[in-house]
């Protein structure tokens, strides 16, 4: 993860409380800021981060978020009611894991889930699987407290209009009655199943993503999963969890106290001793090395790095794959000493 200082291009207001903020990226820095649809840049100000997803296709060689405004969200808030034009950011370059294979040559079906601000990847991925795929269906199914608050929607409607028979948006409302019932009210399990029921068949599904409420995403993974979804091909996100990294790990007494820590990170190596007592990205940045991180608790894959000798513990987490504890991956955020000596690779991964 490296960070560079962008000026911001344009804002544009997408409802009350949500703005689309387009960064003007260099052409020298246009390959370090290359992307998959469905990553995020990372945003560092006066020392706080936060991520947000990117909600333009590659292919349209724009790097624009869309950042709705939390109560009590010092940093959004800041973003969606006082930044302008001209202004200069500390952004990352893009990351993470929220992503899908895309098959131009295939006919196949895409299912998204998602609810207010989480919208912003599925744009992304949205618009990139139209662009490219010539046989794909791809539908949409949005949660919003009413049509004033749905976030890009303009956007939504010009790429129905360019694409009217591959991308179906379905609207629903926790706050605004509709005529159809079944697009009132969040989607619950029971409005799942009425969702496969009446308007899509689970058999012709090929990815299904799910952005939003945690609790949300782990209703939907679980009710997809049991109507025959294998796991590898559910894909959803999560950058904020209720779980405290401080919680994720209970001390033990056969626990290692102190480690002496070889990290390779940009292309240098550095050594420092980490006390247990605190993760390892907390030990790295007093050891006033600049560790890749964002959420600090296993959600966000910013600190995702390879243990190439040593062992830790893995904390719990919504990142790492099978194939991943395979080949010894692990997040800095969420690991604890197991060994003596540990050796970390932030540049293999």
């Amino acid at each position: 993860m490296k960070f560079h200082l962008l000026k911001i291009k344009a804002i544009q207001r997408l409802t009350a409380d949500s703005v689309q903020i387009t960064f003007d990226v260099p052409t020298e820095l246009h390959e370090d800021f290359s992307f998959t649809a469905g990553q995020y840049i990372t945003l560092d100000i006066d020392g706080e981060r936060r991520d947000y997803s990117i909600c333009e296709s590659p292919l349209n060689k724009e790097w624009s978020i869309g950042v709705k405004a939390m109560q009590g969200g010092k940093i959004s808030t800041y973003l969606v009611n006082e930044l302008k034009v001209g202004d200069e950011l500390k952004v990352s370059t893009p990351n993470g894991r929220f992503t899908i294979p895309y098959k131009p040559n295939e006919k196949r079906t895409l299912m998204a889930f998602t609810a207010g601000s989480g919208i912003t990847p599925i744009m992304s991925m949205a618009e990139f699987a139209l662009q490219t795929e010539e046989w794909v269906v791809f539908n949409l199914f949005y949660v919003n407290k009413n049509n004033e608050t749905v976030m890009f929607k303009d956007k939504l409607a010009e790429l129905q209009a360019k694409y009217p028979n591959q991308l179906n948006v379905y609207n629903f409302y926790t706050e605004e009655e509709q005529d159809n019932f079944i697009f009132n009210g969040r989607i619950d399990e029971h409005k799942f199943d009425l969702i496969l029921n009446q308007i899509i068949d689970i058999n012709e599904v090929d990815e299904a993503m799910i952005c939003g409420p945690e609790d949300m995403i782990f209703t939907l993974s679980k009710k997809i999963n049991e109507a025959g979804i294998i796991e590898k091909h559910i894909h959803f996100e999560l950058f904020t969890t209720s779980v405290k990294p401080e919680e994720i790990f209970e001390k033990k007494e056969d626990d290692v106290n102190e480690v002496n820590v070889k990290v390779t990170l940009d292309g240098d190596e550095l050594e420092f001793v980490w006390n247990r007592e605190k993760n390892l990205i907390d030990a790295m940045l007093d050891n006033d090395i600049d560790a890749p991180y964002s959420c600090k608790g296993g959600v966000c894959s910013s600190c995702l790095c390879k243990v190439t000798e040593g062992e830790v513990h893995i904390g719990e987490n919504f990142v790492l794959t099978d194939s991943d504890y395979e080949d010894g991956m692990t997040l800095a955020c969420i690991s604890r000493p197991k060994t003596g000596t540990l050796a970390i690779d932030f540049d293999d991964v």
